[in-house]
């Protein structure tokens, strides 16, 4: 049974990372539709406030609604509430208002999902297929595309002008300052898991960190370099990722290697802003998705113990004497 005269033709849930493909189904849908898209922070709520209004347009207040799936959607804060939503609107309105877009076919599907219930890979049909066939689902639902005007157009052009103009300070002295507490977080964060990791006696980890650069290190290394070739501006900053093939000294530690040490891989990543006003991360490599300091740190250590299991298996060459 289609929602008679809904706030919104389409509601989209989604992970935090995964707010690159939400925002770009948000700006292709809204030339035609009404689109409940809500970027927020760490998919952390600070408070109940508003809850309830954040339920609606999921529950009662769309006549389709769009999932953007991959482990651990339904399993974080904002997600959580988001699903429980869902769930409850399509048991009151049919399962015809889910459109449910799978990201990671390696993701475990929910349960509650119906086996019968259509779902659309997103790695074999693309955001264009995505758009369509979710359009094609609201007119089912009983809603209507109606043709881009010049003040709709009007309006969507002062939203992403907005969000780019504010991108731009990131190179501006307090964009400095806040990409700085960033790096600050990450590598705090790095610290932390490793700490973790050492208490449950599961694998022995040396890390250090200075503010410029954070060294995780056993019988192998990776490295995270923070590039700031100015003193107020991001202009030309990035993060390095080096990995390396023997131990490495810590920040602060004097050591005499008598063997050389082999660089086995390099990676960046550059300072971004989300449309959630959240500075974070993108890999300097095309296609990346926005990646905040705690996730990432996550992604740094298990790079690191990846690195350690490649060195146990034999898979690398140990440094040459």
């Amino acid at each position: 049974m289609a929602i008679t005269q809904p706030k919104y033709d389409v509601a989209i849930s989604f992970l935090s990372k995964d707010e690159s493909i939400a925002g770009e189904l948000n700006d292709k849908l809204s030339e035609g539709l009404e689109v409940f898209f809500y970027p927020r922070k760490q998919e952390v709520l600070a408070g109940t406030d508003g809850l309830e209004s954040m339920r609606m347009p999921f529950l009662e207040d769309s006549r389709v609604v769009v999932v953007l799936y991959r482990e651990p959607w339904g399993e974080t804060p904002w997600t959580r509430v988001e699903q429980t939503a869902i769930k409850e609107g399509c048991l009151n309105h049919g399962w015809g208002r889910l459109f449910f877009i799978v990201l990671d076919k390696r993701s475990t599907l929910p349960v509650w999902l119906p086996q019968t219930h259509i779902r659309f890979n997103y790695a074999d049909f693309g955001a264009e297929q995505a758009v369509g066939a979710i359009k094609a689902r609201v007119q089912e639902n009983g809603g209507v595309v109606v043709p881009l005007t010049p003040l709709k157009r009007a309006a969507l052009y002062a939203q992403n002008a907005l969000y780019i103009e504010e991108k731009e300070q990131i190179s501006s002295q307090a964009g400095m300052h806040a990409v700085k507490d960033k790096v600050s977080e990450l590598f705090a964060e790095i610290e932390r898991l490793c700490a973790e990791i050492r208490a449950q006696k599961t694998l022995e980890i040396l890390v250090g960190s200075d503010g410029r650069r954070c060294v995780l290190t056993n019988r192998v290394s990776l490295i995270v370099d923070w590039q700031q070739p100015y003193t107020n501006s991001t202009t030309g900053c990035s993060l390095r990722v080096l990995e390396y093939n023997g131990r490495m000294a810590l920040p602060n530690e004097r050591l005499t290697f008598l063997s050389r040490r082999t660089l086995l891989r390099e990676t960046s990543f550059l300072p971004e802003l989300s449309r959630s006003r959240e500075y974070g991360w993108i890999e300097q490599a095309a296609g990346s998705e926005f990646v905040s300091s705690i996730a990432l740190a996550q992604k740094f250590v298990i790079q690191f113990v990846d690195l350690a299991e490649r060195a146990l298996r034999g898979e690398v060459e140990p440094p040459a004497y």
